[in-house]
């Protein structure tokens, strides 16, 4: 192995101070560099994870930023449309499960439809009249929930249109099975609660379900917040790879450099230190 001198040995008792004896440890670094051509490539892979990284920051840097703004705005939302924090629903999911809940109703409205003993035709339209009317007062319900006065005409309105559905499907019932009268009020009491039930569900997740806006902020708020989780993992994936890049250029260059002759004056000691500073400051991660 050939050990070579980092300085001149003009003077038998130099002093060096510590930005000499950083440069000259810095200066031996480069040389050693120079010479070594699997410095050179391990090198290379460093700048290029360095502007891989740094790509990565800004990434990371603006989709943090923009989490934090679309979070305000749902924030903001929040308070303005559901201050108590109870509609948890999406207004996608919450308006799917309302269709879902009047097209299931849809079948025992149309029995309650043929109780006008209309053609077909008749019948579907007095169903389609009845759908809307349990559409609205599902709505109905839901918008006079803080007025105790509307609410309670609306509730008298409901009561009394189930009222006549079920006289009118249990004459129905009692003409076509030709039971008796008992038998078809207790079968058209049952179609009536599940119409009723199936309208107190719509109206209760229509109280959970969040208006379009809101709703629609809070899913780019999440979107957002994904999206700079992801920015960050990845930027913490680069920064290990080149931290990892750069101690395997941190040992091979100070195994290499520790072959130098410390200047004089030096002890070894504080040579390594000075190398170990160099290598250090010359590759380390920004």
């Amino acid at each position: 192995m050939t050990v070579q001198s980092a300085v001149d040995y003009a003077d038998p008792n130099p002093r060096h101070s510590d930005l000499s004896l950083g440069a000259e440890a810095t200066a031996t670094v480069m040389r050693l560099l120079g010479q070594h051509p699997e410095a050179s490539r391990e090198m290379q892979e460093i700048w290029r994870t360095r502007v891989h990284l740094h790509e990565l920051a800004k990434r990371s840097d603006t989709a943090d930023a923009a989490a934090a703004q679309t979070a305000q705005y749902a924030a903001n939302l929040t308070v303005k449309f559901d201050p108590a924090g109870q509609r948890g629903l999406g207004f996608g999911l919450g308006a799917t499960v309302v269709v879902a809940l009047v097209v299931l109703d849809a079948f025992p409205l149309n029995w309650a439809a043929q109780a006008f003993g209309l053609d077909p035709d008749g019948t579907w339209l007095v169903t389609f009249i009845l759908i809307v009317a349990t559409m609205g007062a599902m709505l109905g319900f839901e918008l006079t929930r803080s007025r105790i006065s509307s609410r309670r005409v609306l509730t008298a309105v409901v009561v009394a249109g189930y009222l006549a559905l079920l006289g009118l499907r249990t004459e129905f019932l009692a003409a076509v099975s030709a039971g008796s009268l008992l038998v078809a009020f207790l079968q058209s009491a049952l179609l009536t609660a599940i119409s009723g039930g199936l309208v107190w569900c719509g109206s209760a997740v229509l109280s959970r379900t969040g208006f379009p806006r809101h709703s629609q902020a809070r899913r780019a708020a999440r979107r957002t917040a994904r999206l700079a989780e992801e920015a960050r993992t990845a930027r913490l994936a680069a920064e290990d790879t080149l931290e990892r890049n750069v101690a395997i250029l941190h040992r091979m260059l100070f195994h290499w450099a520790l072959t130098v002759v410390p200047p004089q004056g030096v002890d070894h000691g504080q040579w390594s230190e000075a190398l170990d500073r160099a290598v250090h400051d010359l590759f380390r991660a920004p």
